[in-house]
């Protein structure tokens, strides 16, 4: 699912959104939020629960901190969500350019300016594909970054993907989720789990927890080859 975010005045968030919705209402599935107030973009935990593809940014309104907002979302680290400005004028290209913005459109923003950003932002992705694991639900395609997953389980005909946007479940054989994915960048370590071995925090003969918190158990007859292989990663000799 694309995901979305709009900071902007209420009126224009709203108006913006239903092109959006226009636009891409035969593409993809999408979820949108909007943010129009101060208050609101206090409550955003840039570090931990910001994880949206795709961001307009309204940078010459007063009603917010179009730059800052911007700078907060960079600071964190955070290189894969794609930021467009949105202004009035071209005076914030230099910021945009610093920041890394994926686009800068100018109001009043013609639709088809918009659709052309649109596209160029599919083909992006596109391109970059390899970075990605894709999915079905419901007949439709979706993808995540493999980045941002913890790790695969299965329960039944049933796959979950733990990751740092919420779980998300799709049908699947575990053996067939493996067979799709980089050895040396995902471990299986149980007949019902699949680990991403950057986001491993600790190993035991019981489990392993990972950097979210949440523990996965290690089945004993992969123990030592999970060890072996967590070892490698950490470049440890035994």
């Amino acid at each position: 699912m694309l995901r979305i975010a709009v900071f902007d005045c209420k009126s224009s968030a709203e108006q913006f959104e239903d092109v959006l919705v226009r636009l891409l209402f035969d593409k993809c599935e999408f979820g949108f939020e909007t943010y129009t107030s101060m208050d609101e973009v206090m409550r955003i935990d840039f570090e931990r629960d910001f994880h949206f593809d795709l961001v307009f940014i309204e940078v010459s309104a007063d009603v917010l901190p179009g730059i800052e907002i911007a700078k907060r979302i960079r600071e964190t680290g955070n290189v894969h969500t794609e930021i467009i400005f949105i202004s009035t004028d071209d005076s914030y290209a230099l910021f945009g350019y610093k920041l890394r913005v994926f686009d800068y459109l100018v109001k009043p923003i013609p639709i088809k300016a918009l659709a052309e950003t649109i596209d160029r932002y599919f083909c992006y992705c596109d391109a970059d594909v390899e970075s990605y694991f894709t999915y079905k639900v419901s007949g439709m395609v979706q993808k995540m970054r493999l980045d941002d997953i913890f790790y695969f389980m299965s329960s039944g005909r049933k796959c979950s993907i733990v990751n740092k946007g919420g779980d998300s479940e799709f049908y699947a054989k575990l053996d067939e989720v493996e067979a799709r994915l980089d050895p040396e960048q995902f471990l299986r370590v149980h007949q019902s789990y699949i680990v991403q071995l950057k986001y491993i925090k600790s190993l035991t003969r019981d489990g392993m927890t990972m950097n979210n918190g949440l523990f996965v158990p290690v089945s004993q007859k992969r123990y030592v080859t999970v060890k072996k292989q967590f070892m490698k990663y950490l470049e440890i000799e035994e």
